[in-house]
């Protein structure tokens, strides 16, 4: 992958939390250039002085992708700056590997090559970037606070090569698409002030805190918490509407609206009459004309510190926002322009079919976006909170993608990813539910993990290798299914079902996931059709034996003569019972995965149930739950479609999708505002209405 370039790092300070440093080099020309360059953990580009990239793409720990940069364009015909800047984050998430940190780059003309790190770039720390800040949220890394008053530190330090080399691979997925998107209007301006009053939100992480396992900083540390201040500041509007540039002073604000979500890197231009400190924030809704955060935990917000001047201000990392707040906490500025410097997927060449429902096409032309907010370097659950790549998510979001493109690089990257995954901390056999990511520990010292979403991860090979990528061996992918049916073979019992699977059991977001010990039906179903799946690939006899055994049995367990309960509890003697659970989730299972056939006599209650949307089921005094968003809804949309439901599937994605579609113009993570508003397995939603068009 490289020549000459060694993977280097500011001496004795690989390891240190939340260290940005930026390298510099000069070059001559650039016509005929390459540049050839992977980072731990985020690197952004510079060629004189305007940005070029944002990367690497993401991958197993022990390797790094590597990105090939053609730099022609940016040539200024002499002399030419190249500057890189490295987020040394070294801390644990569920979207990074925990490595230490590193930059390896070369330029190329040809064969030749003219600089490389290990002889031709220098390194500082960026001192503007405040090292000591809150965690953005657990599952990505440290917010940003900026502090430009105190200048850059031009001294440059000693780059060594670092000991341990990653394995080097290729870029996979295509590169980033960038765009700007700038404001030309605001929505209000007015002015705030601290109101002790207001509530500040208590539970600010996934988690209710930092474990100091994840990498944080002591509250003490930090000096500015930005995201707790702007909760109690309150707004007073004194005008609706304006247009840029206009002037904000201390305690005045401006509230801005891109009128759909954006996914990118903040971007802004100001000039400033003196010392300002300016805070922004930035929200996938707000309501009323008045800022504040939706329900997710995250530190959405930015801080800046700026000396007198004139300014040109990105943000490091990508973020995800339909409002943004401008707020002048100490000075003044003219702000002369905002926006949105967009990092997502490529859609060009997309399939986008003709529409004669305008709701319909308003919710495919969400899912495109959603998928391009997700399906950057691999498939994410949500651009904002995590960018984590989760199994399950993966099936549906992999099922948009060759829907969309007829092809899945994107799938291809995230599947590679998993085949290099080999933690030791996670049970032999077992994949991490999210990948790349740092592993949970339980109590018992092993990895947190989610057994169905193995499960999952076969059932996506499978179609991966058969429907979507049919030039891929599957002899790749053939060690970690077998590792994960030597893992499950352990918890089966007497009559052939798995019992008592341990760590997080995951049905679905419903209390159908408290009924997931000792014996789980649904999951039963999902592991026979996973162990056909693996015969279907491998010719292993003895898998599709058990699978119709297991199938069979959990078919006649679970089915009461009009729905399949969920699970069975042993009594006090040892004997399994029938709970009387009954979730519609578990339905879509039997049905999907259970080799029934709905118009049988025996299942036509459950046929008018799914008919109905299972509207009346709870009444009838039965223990029953309906499906939430995740992952019940689109097991109800894969049955609608193995049924042939077509008009059916239709009506319920226009209500489900319709006013996300109309509120952000992306698809969202729950039916309520809540969590994430552009959540990559939503996309999945295109798929089925073009299936459900094209039978109709």
């Amino acid at each position: 992958m490289f020549r000459q370039a060694k993977p280097v790092w500011l001496q004795d300070l690989e390891n240190e939390k939340n260290l940005f440093v930026a390298f510099t080099a000069k070059t001559g020309s650039l016509k005929g250039t390459e540049l050839h360059l992977s980072a731990a953990m985020f690197y952004r580009l510079f060629v004189n002085g305007k940005f070029a990239a944002f990367g690497p793409a993401r991958t197993a720990k022990g390797y790094a992708r590597v990105d090939i940069l053609p730099l022609e364009a940016f040539d200024n015909g002499g002399e030419n700056a190249l500057r890189i800047e490295v987020a040394g984050y070294h801390c644990r998430s569920l979207s990074t590997c925990l490595q230490s940190s590193f930059l390896c780059a070369e330029l190329r003309r040809g064969t030749d090559v003219i600089a490389f790190t290990g002889r031709d770039f220098t390194g500082a720390v960026m001192t503007e970037k405040e090292q000591r800040a809150e965690r953005y949220s657990i599952q990505r890394h440290f917010g940003e606070i900026w502090d430009f008053t105190k200048g850059a530190d031009a001294s440059a330090a000693p780059t060594v090569v670092t000991d341990a080399a990653p394995v080097w691979l290729a870029r996979v997925a295509p590169y980033p698409h960038y765009e700007d998107i700038l404001l030309q209007k605001i929505s209000c301006r007015g002015t705030f002030a601290y109101n002790g009053e207001l509530p500040c939100k208590e539970q600010k992480y996934s988690w209710k805190t930092v474990p100091e396992y994840w990498g944080r900083f002591e509250e003490s540390e930090i000096p500015y918490k930005p995201c707790r201040w702007i909760q109690q500041q309150e707004q007073h509007i004194t005008q609706k509407g304006g247009s840029l540039p206009l002037t904000l002073r201390a305690g005045e604000y401006a509230l801005l609206d891109f009128s759909r979500i954006e996914c990118g890197f903040l971007q802004l231009t100001a000039e400033t009459v003196g010392r300002t400190d300016l805070v922004i924030g930035y929200s996938e809704y707000c309501e009323n004309d008045t800022f504040s955060f939706t329900r997710i935990n995250c530190h959405n917000v930015i801080e800046y510190l700026l000396p007198a001047g004139e300014h040109a201000l990105q943000s490091f990392e990508p973020y995800t926002m339909r409002f943004a707040i401008v707020m002048v906490k100490e000075g003044a500025l003219t702000l002369s322009s905002f926006g949105v410097k967009t990092f997502e997927r490529d859609m060009t060449g997309a399939r986008i079919p003709t529409f004669e429902d305008p709701v319909h096409e308003s919710i495919y032309r969400a899912a495109l976006r959603t998928f391009a907010h997700n399906a950057v370097d691999l498939y994410s659950d949500c651009p904002s909170r995590e960018r984590a790549g989760w199994l399950c998510d993966s099936y549906f979001t992999g099922t948009a993608e060759y829907h969309f493109f007829g092809k899945v690089p994107v799938e291809d990257a995230f599947l590679e990813n998993y085949r290099h995954c080999n933690d030791p901390r996670l049970p032999e056999g077992m994949l991490a539910m999210c990948y790349p990511s740092d592993i949970k520990i339980e109590d018992n010292g092993m990895g947190y993990h989610i057994p169905q979403w193995c499960m999952w991860y076969v059932l996506e090979v499978e179609e991966y290798l058969t429907r979507r990528n049919q030039a891929v061996d599957p002899a790749l992918f053939r060690p970690t299914v077998e590792g994960i049916l030597r893992y499950f073979a352990k918890f089966e019992n007497s009559d052939g079902l798995l019992e008592d699977l341990p760590s997080w059991n995951f049905v679905e977001w419903s209390d159908a996931n408290s009924w997931t010990q000792n014996v789980n039906y649904p999951t039963n179903f999902l592991y026979a059709a996973v162990l056909l799946a693996a015969h279907r690939l491998y010719g292993n006899e003895e898998w599709e034996k058990k699978a119709r055994h297991i199938r069979a049995k959990t078919a006649e367990l679970s089915f009461d003569g009009e729905l399949f309960t969920d699970n069975a509890e042993r009594d006090g003697d040892g004997v399994l019972h029938n709970t009387g659970n009954t979730s519609e989730a578990g339905q879509y299972y039997a049905i999907l995965f259970g080799d029934i056939d709905p118009d049988a006599p025996q299942y036509a209650a459950l046929r008018r149930h799914v008919l109905t949307g299972f509207k009346g089921v709870a009444e009838s005094g039965r223990r029953f739950v309906p499906v939430n968003a995740f992952i019940g809804l689109y097991l109800r949309l894969k049955t609608l479609l193995k049924l042939e439901l077509y008009q059916l599937i239709l009506d319920e994605v226009g209500d489900f999708f319709g006013g996300m579609a109309e509120k952000t113009g992306t698809l969202w993570e729950y039916r309520q505002m809540k969590g994430s508003f552009d959540h990559g397995f939503a996309s999945y939603a295109a798929y089925a209405m073009c299936v459900a068009l094209e039978h109709i």
